[in-house]
């Protein structure tokens, strides 16, 4: 496996990783929270302010990654050239 075709690979499942997991947590805050309103309905505001901050936070992740993305993405060799490379040419 040579260097372009490793450095695609990792480039999207990198992406593909961060989004996953970050979705995960994004769900997993989601469904805490609302367990916790639901426990004291009392702390509805509070619990808000940490749910939002807390997700900022998660979804800040992604977007460092997608940036790395894009800072990786444009170091790959154009489709044309990996192609005319396979086939011989």
């Amino acid at each position: 496996m040579d260097y372009g075709t490793a450095l695609a690979l990792g480039v999207s499942l990198g992406v593909s990783i961060a989004v996953l997991t970050a979705s995960l947590a994004q769900a997993k805050a989601a469904v805490a929270a609302l367990e916790a309103i639901a426990r004291q309905p009392d702390i509805v505001g509070a619990t808000q302010r940490l749910l939002i901050l807390s997700l900022a936070f998660i979804e800040s992740l992604v977007i460092y990654a997608l940036l790395v993305f894009f800072m990786l993405q444009g170091k790959l060799a154009p489709v044309a050239d990996i192609v005319s490379k396979g086939a011989g040419h």
